[in-house]
């Protein structure tokens, strides 16, 4: 596989679910349906609709958020938001969202219930939940444009000395952001693929990849940004997968019955790559812009101490493994310099 290059320009070639035939096109329509049927759906894009992430889901990421930061006091949705988010809903036509040519392709040349058809169906899922939250943020909706709380910035004091290392360039551009999915300058949708990857998370419980390294491989990936979740990229497990699948082709949801996302990977998902990795290393991705590597001084968990209760090692060994990983990475890092 060619190394990715994440500077070079980025021409995909797009595509409609309508050019599909109904046995592949149908299946997109009921998913997306049942997806959006969903209450987690649902107050996700009313959050972009609004403008800033309620205070619950930043409370709910893996990073914490500076104490003081003003958007821990939004705890309410903004009035009207709700029912613009139904409204929205009731006339959204999926066939109107774009997807790589290439994708749809491999996707309709699958048969019906294989597992190529399964794998690259759930990416087009994943693509498409995406894609419905960068349409609601280019609408440009936000009640909270003049309020200050996105381009917040902490005082200068010794207990904020951490945000200024992982932020020197200030803050990002919006609140809404998986935090290892900021590469915005590199999107093709800029800042509204950020805001689409912390949907996607939000909804589905992390961004969903793939590995591109062995193209027949029907694996699917979870990157969280989760509270009381691995930061690490994890491979579903098949029961996991048949869940995920089940719910996204019924084709009668009972708005009352429990729902298999967000799914919240745990020790049980014991195959994990490292999110510290780039992805040229890894080949577990799905879009080769869609992070860069993080410099060395944003910190490594792998160099910590393993503790039997911390969730991001699943075994002593497979500590053990990952930080002679941070080492290995340690060394080129300083090698470089």
């Amino acid at each position: 596989m060619s190394t990715p290059d994440l500077d070079q320009a980025v021409e995909i070639r797009k595509s409609r679910i309508d050019t599909l035939d109904a046995d592949h096109r149908d299946p997109i329509l009921q998913a997306i349906s049942n997806i959006l049927s969903t209450e987690i759906a649902e107050v996700t894009y009313a959050q972009v609709v609004d403008g800033l992430p309620l205070a619950s889901a930043v409370n709910d990421a893996y990073y914490l958020t500076e104490n003081d930061h003003p958007v821990l006091g939004h705890k309410e949705l903004c009035p009207g938001v709700l029912e613009q988010t139904r409204s929205f809903r009731a006339a959204f036509n999926p066939t109107a969202l774009l997807f790589d040519a290439g994708l749809l392709l491999a996707y309709h040349a699958a048969s019906p219930g294989s597992r190529a058809f399964k794998t690259r169906f759930i990416e087009i899922i994943a693509v498409a939940i995406h894609q419905i939250a960068v349409l609601l943020f280019k609408q440009d909706t936000s009640r909270h444009k003049d309020g200050g709380i996105v381009s917040w910035i902490p005082p200068e004091e010794p207990d904020h000395d951490w945000w200024f290392t992982l932020h020197p360039d200030g803050p990002l551009p919006s609140l809404f952001a998986h935090s290892w999915f900021t590469n915005f300058a590199h999107y093709p949708e800029g800042v509204a693929d950020m805001v689409g990857y912390w949907a996607e998370a939000r909804i589905l419980g992390g961004v969903v990849t793939f590995d591109r390294q062995s193209p027949e491989s029907d694996d699917v990936y979870f990157h969280p940004d989760r509270s009381h979740v691995t930061y690490r990229i994890c491979l579903l497990l098949d029961s996991q997968k048949q869940d995920l699948l089940s719910f996204l082709l019924s084709e009668s949801v009972d708005p009352s019955a429990p729902v298999p996302i967000p799914i919240r990977p745990g020790r049980e998902n014991d195959k994990r790559v490292d999110s510290e990795e780039s992805i040229a290393l890894t080949g577990i991705y799905r879009d080769i812009w869609e992070r860069k590597t993080r410099p060395d001084e944003f910190g490594d968990e792998r160099a910590f101490n393993y503790n039997e209760s911390n969730l991001n090692f699943t075994s002593m060994r497979d500590w053990a493994e990952a930080r002679n990983r941070w080492r290995t990475r340690w060394q080129r890092y300083n090698n470089e310099d």
